[in-house]
């Protein structure tokens, strides 16, 4: 660097060949001409501080060999037992460079997997978050599947996540395969109450129906229906991301979910191979439809201030409005 600027001091070379030679910007040597000009060699000298300089190579090869001998270690736990003047991201960004901070040590507290024994022990009940398609704007995924087979009992694509819609994809799935022993769903407040005293909707249908509600307190409980989401997320949405309604959203998802449960095989636990039809069968716990029409109804009261029966206003005594009314759906 000394020579080259001393060079173009004296104009034997251009400044475009210095920058050139030394590769920096026009506006960089020219702070280096004005350092020498000013202090000299001394001006031309780095004095930034900063840790690189304080790392030397025995360092650097010793934080990468105590890592290798226990890859649990964390940036701070290695730079605290070497005693090293440095911040814990130069000994993290040492570490990734050589590749080191992905590696995976053996788990003291191992994860229990676990499957249902036989098709029917537990269903797992769960609303996938919200998806923005271009042309529709937000929709929700609610789905119902079998725990032992993977069987998608009962699915639908809706722009609201309501209690409704939940009701609606519970009954066509009690209707159609039979009664669970057991539940497995989140604490959301279209499945379980908010208020200390009570019951949801959903809890108090499922005690008449004989079902075992189970909660899950996080997302890895519902293990099952949460990579399912994501096998959804990569291997549908993907490809039918510019439908145009729901009606075609919907049609697509029926074709779909048709292929998972009869085609596709799947090597996760209990499933060894088989596909999700293969591995379930119907329950034989059965409620007839009429019973199921009665049992799940939903009774809410709305208040109203006058009645049109078939189209027809009807103006009664105002003594008896504004009321409430008792709605069934």
């Amino acid at each position: 660097m000394l020579d080259t600027v001393r060079l173009s001091l004296l104009g034997k070379i251009a400044n475009k060949e210095a920058c050139g030679i030394l590769k920096v910007s026009a506006r960089t040597f020219k702070r280096y001409k004005s350092l020498f000009i000013l202090k000299g060699v001394d001006g031309l000298i780095d004095k930034r501080g900063g840790n690189n300089s304080k790392l030397t190579g025995k360092d650097r090869e010793g934080i990468r060999s105590y890592k290798v001998k226990g890859p649990w270690r964390s940036a701070r736990k290695v730079r605290d037992d070497l005693r090293l003047p440095v911040h814990p991201q130069t000994v993290w960004r040492i570490l990734s460079q050589a590749g080191l901070m992905h590696a995976n040590s053996e788990r003291l507290k191992p994860l229990i997997r676990f499957v249902a024994k036989y098709p029917n022990d537990l269903w797992q009940s769960d609303i996938m978050g919200r998806i923005r398609f271009p042309h529709l704007g937000i929709c929700y995924l609610i789905a119902s599947l079998d725990d032992h087979s993977r069987f998608i009992l009962s699915s639908n694509w809706f722009t609201r996540q309501n209690k409704q819609n939940v009701f609606y994809i519970w009954y066509a799935a009690l209707r159609r395969w039979g009664i669970p022993k057991g539940m497995l769903q989140d604490r959301g407040t279209q499945h379980k109450a908010t208020t200390r005293f009570g019951k949801a909707d959903y809890q108090y249908y499922a005690s008449l129906l004989g079902i075992r509600l189970i909660w899950a307190y996080k997302a890895q409980t519902k293990g099952k229906i949460e990579r399912f989401w994501r096998f959804v997320q990569r291997d549908f949405v993907r490809e039918n991301f510019r439908v145009r309604s729901l009606q075609e959203l919907n049609q697509k998802w029926n074709l779909w979910v048709a292929w998972y449960n009869y085609a596709w095989r799947g090597k996760a636990l209990g499933l060894n191979g088989k596909t999700s039809a293969e591995s379930y069968q119907a329950s034989i716990k059965r409620v007839e439809r009429a019973d199921i029409d009665h049992l799940l109804v939903i009774e809410e009261r709305r208040k109203i201030n006058y009645v049109r029966p078939k189209g027809r206003s009807f103006n009664p005594s105002v003594a008896y409005f504004p009321c409430f009314l008792g709605c069934t759906f």
